[in-house]
């Protein structure tokens, strides 16, 4: 056991700067971090989500370390041999687009560049681009194994993806066909729909005559249609209208004819057509619209690509061929005016897709991709919700999953970029496949020796969703895959459940047999303070990294493990981690405190209390015992709001401003017993803060007598109900009641903070009165004739006649003052209106508290 140190070892303040680099440090030296596969403890696993290999970290990857971390941490503190693996994901659209604006920066691009050198950028990037991601998880303390640190672009990582594609190929679930896809232009390259940004535009809906084949009124006037993409009916192959619209019934199985070009199109009936939107006809371009897509399926017409890969339209014979889309819609509607078709033109607003990573406008069109077929993988994963394979935190986005699960189709799984795993098929000469996890050096049918690999590459989420036994060595059968497979948390926002959870569960099931995790906990996003989501390219992100170097890595984790388990997304306020960062002073002024009583025993359950003892002792340990119930209730059910919110309320509140405050002199006087208990207490606090902030609990409790060397070994605190005294809770609650009052009182009397007569009824416990006393720094006397009377009990309270005259009027004056323009404020409805709800609580409790403390100003003047 070592020795505690002296409070004039301690700076005066904590100063995060001076001690976080170097308690990560010792933790990574001594191996800390590192799982052992053969333990005989139990075992808890989480595979970090890897960051894309794009830049630095964000406000959300900090709080997603936060979340991860406080886990690893209280698991180990509770005997589990924890694996907390990392990696980073190569992020293949996303990361190209990094260099290739880096390429444009120097004025040349990754064709002028060629493959080879471009791949060998790419690779500088990666090793520059992963040790800075490396080293901000080791600023934010994440405890992970990086002996264990994995790439989705490692050898070992490579072998595992192609495996899964040659797996699922030889189940026949894989195949190359033409169907629509999301095309982004700029990138030349298919992408998800979970990869399509929406934003509002404001554009405008054309009106477009179509003349119609047939006799009778209607067929005469032809056909009008609404659209907002008037160059896309260049590829118009038929008009559909829903079979219960009684305006168009006549017209269908008749002709139109498409304006500008003469083709024939057919009029079906289709139960998708929307008989409220424009017209309630509907132009069919199964080569760009899904719907349409769906719809010329149903009733056999033809498909046409309309459209280059570049964006360009398509459409050879014909004066628009070749230009950009908005050039050639220029062109349509002049020429379609000049024919007396456009109807009329007017303002319409509508979301249009974009790419997530360049931000291009999202061109739907038919193209020959890769497909993975997920019926199976469905029905499985669906089968494993049921039986409760997998736990959600909050239960409600369970259905978001299954609702997509349900709706499931085949999954794109190419790409048409330079980076990332190429899909690992392969031609010969003489035109045949060959599907092989190694490139083959020769043609299995024919031995032909000429060779060329498919150019496609793979969606970054079929790698990713290996994630959880890849990176344990899969498809070996490796010592770790074997001890900590299945993992037992992934913690994500709620846009990736579909991309990447839903994903991981139907491989990890369909490869493993098991489900990938037990727990899955979605956390809230952060928005910026004005409530925009954070972006830089907004101007709206916020650095972590500048937050850690004004408050420190415990106040940014203390803060994220406040809000991220939230109902709703929060605004990001800056205040917030500044008070954990003042609370985090807050422990170090306490732990110097008790730090200074002489003679100092060790820390040590209490074993000298009888019938007598101290109140503020009892109480405290009471405390104490509520605390670790609900700090190890809310990480235990994913609310850990919960969990800071207890350890804070108990530190703050009850330890420092009560505990503490009460044993003061006691401590000063080395009274063993106080030692005994406040020395128990902070150890315990301590252990139950760890989680949540690392360094400032270790630094402190190494300062303190103690068993083991490293906070992070200790174990975590036992529940202790012995302690449980509703007696001592509710008699130091009426002391709390009684000093609450006699401290306002001094205020509104402007009096020194100490000083004064106390009166209390001679029947009222004198635990109670002479407690009360001691800390409302007051005289207990017999007998008093003048004085404010008291609420919390029979009694009255006075302070030196005339103390503090001008000082009370001065503060009456600044609180009239203020109340008068907050409830100014509150009576605005606008304010009511457009403020957010906890602003508007806020304010009506800071107007109460005004009014209550100006009643007291105003009593103190009346006193005798």
């Amino acid at each position: 056991m070592k020795h505690a140190q002296t409070p004039t070892d301690m700076p005066k303040a904590f100063d995060p700067k001076a001690i976080e680099a170097g308690w990560y440090a010792r933790w990574e030296s001594e191996g800390l971090f590192v799982a052992n596969a053969r333990s005989g403890r139990p075992k808890f696993t989480m595979c970090f989500p890897p960051p894309n290999i794009t830049g630095e970290l964000h406000m959300g990857h900090a709080l997603q370390t936060a979340i991860y971390d406080l886990l690893a941490r209280y698991k180990r503190m509770n005997g589990f041999e924890v694996l907390f693996l990392p990696g980073y994901d190569h992020a293949a659209i996303a990361t190209q687009n990094v260099i290739e604006k880096q390429l444009a920066r120097e004025g040349t691009t990754k064709e002028e560049l060629g493959r080879e050198r471009f791949d060998a950028r790419v690779q500088a990037w990666y090793e520059q681009v992963g040790a800075t991601i490396i080293n901000q998880l080791r600023v934010l303390g994440a405890s992970m194994d990086w002996s264990r640190l994995r790439f989705t672009m490692d050898s070992r990582y490579v072998r595992s993806v192609m495996t899964a594609f040659v797996a699922f190929h030889e189940r026949g679930w894989i195949y190359r066909a033409p169907r629509i896809v999301n095309w982004c232009p700029r990138d030349r390259s298919a992408i998800s729909d979970l990869e399509v940004e929406w934003e509002e535009h404001h554009d405008t809906l054309y009106y477009i005559r179509y003349p119609v084949r047939g006799d009778g009124d209607l067929a005469a006037g032809g056909v009008v249609i609404a659209t907002v993409r008037p160059e896309t009916m260049l590829a118009d192959t038929g008009i559909a209208v829903n079979p219960s619209d009684d305006r168009y019934r006549a017209l269908v199985g008749k002709t139109a004819i498409l304006p500008l070009v003469g083709r024939e199109l057919p009029i079906v009936a289709d139960e998708a057509v929307e008989k409220d939107f424009g017209t309630g006809a509907l132009k069919v371009t199964p080569g760009h619209d899904p719907m349409d897509y769906d719809i010329g399926q149903r009733h056999s017409l033809d498909v046409l690509n309309g459209m280059h890969l570049d964006g360009r339209m398509n459409v050879p014979g014909l004066p628009y061929d070749g230009l950009p889309a908005l050039e050639a819609r220029a062109r349509v509607i002049e020429d379609l005016k000049a024919e007396g078709l456009l109807v009329k033109e007017e303002p319409y607003t509508h979301q249009v897709g974009h790419c997530d990573r360049c931000h291009t406008v999202i061109e739907p069109l038919i193209s020959e991709q890769w497909w993975l077929r997920m019926e199976t993988m469905r029905d499985k994963a669906v089968a494993a919700s049921a039986a409760g394979k997998v736990s959600w935190h909050p239960e409600r986005y369970e259905r978001t999953y299954l609702d997509w699960l349900r709706g499931l189709r085949d999954w794109n799984i190419g790409r048409q970029l330079w980076l990332g795993h190429r899909v690992p098929v392969y031609y010969c000469g003489n035109g045949h496949q060959i599907v092989s996890i190694e490139p083959p050096r020769q043609c299995t049918e024919c031995g032909s020796s000429e060779i060329r690999q498919d150019p496609d590459v793979l969606d970054t989420w079929f790698s990713s969703a290996l994630w959880p036994f890849a990176t344990l060595g899969w498809p070996d059968e490796t010592e770790d895959l074997k001890a900590f497979y299945p993992t037992d948390l992934n913690a994500t926002a709620r846009e990736i459940i579909n991309l990447w959870v839903s994903r991981m569960i139907m491989t990890g099931l369909e490869f493993m047999g098991e489900a990938p995790f037990h727990d899955v906990a979605i956390h809230c996003q952060v928005q910026a303070s004005d409530g925009r989501r954070m972006s830089k390219s907004l101007g709206t992100g916020v650095d972590p990294r500048q937050l850690i170097d004004r408050y420190g890595t415990d106040a940014l984790r203390a803060w994220s493990a406040s809000v991220a388990m939230s109902t709703q997304d929060v605004r990001f306020d800056e205040s917030r981690v500044e008070g954990y960062r003042r609370f985090c002073n807050k422990l170090w002024n306490a732990t110097r405190l008790i730090l200074a009583s002489p003679g100092t025993r060790a820390a040590q359950v209490p074993g000298m209390f009888e019938a007598g003892a101290h109140l503020e002792d009892r109480w405290i340990l009471s405390r104490l015992s509520f605390a670790v119930a609900a700090v190890t209730a809310g990480i235990e059910n994913f609310t850990f709001q919960d969990s800071i919110n207890a350890a804070y309320a108990f530190a703050w509140n009850e330890f420092c401003d009560w505990y503490l405050e009460a044993v003061k002199d006691r401590l000063r006087a080395g009274d063993p017993v106080a030692q005994d208990v406040a020395y128990f207490c902070l150890d315990n606090l301590l252990r139950l803060l760890h989680p949540f902030m690392p360094f400032v609990t270790e630094e402190l409790w190494s300062r303190l007598p103690r068993e083991h060397d490293y906070l992070m070994q200790a174990s975590w605190p036992e529940p202790l109900e012995r302690f449980d005294e509703a007696e001592a809770e509710e008699v130091f609650g009426q002391v709390m009641t009684l000093v609450d009052e006699l401290r306002a009182h001094r205020q509104a009397a402007g009096a020194p903070p100490r000083g004064g007569m106390l009166q209390l009824d001679p029947l009222l416990d004198r635990k109670v009165a002479e407690l009360s006393a001691r800390l409302g720094q007051v005289e207990l006397v017999g007998a008093l004739d003048h004085g404010t009377p008291l609420a919390a009990a029979p009694g009255r309270v006075s302070f030196p006649s005339g103390a503090g005259d001008a000082r009370r009027e001065k503060e009456k004056a600044r609180l009239q003052g203020d109340l008068e323009k907050t409830e100014a404020k509150l009576a605005n409805p606008d304010f009511r209106e457009k403020a957010p709800a906890d602003v508007v609580s806020r304010l009506e409790a800071r107007r109460d508290s005004m009014r209550a403390a100006l009643d007291r100003l105003n009593a103190a003047d009346s006193e005798p």
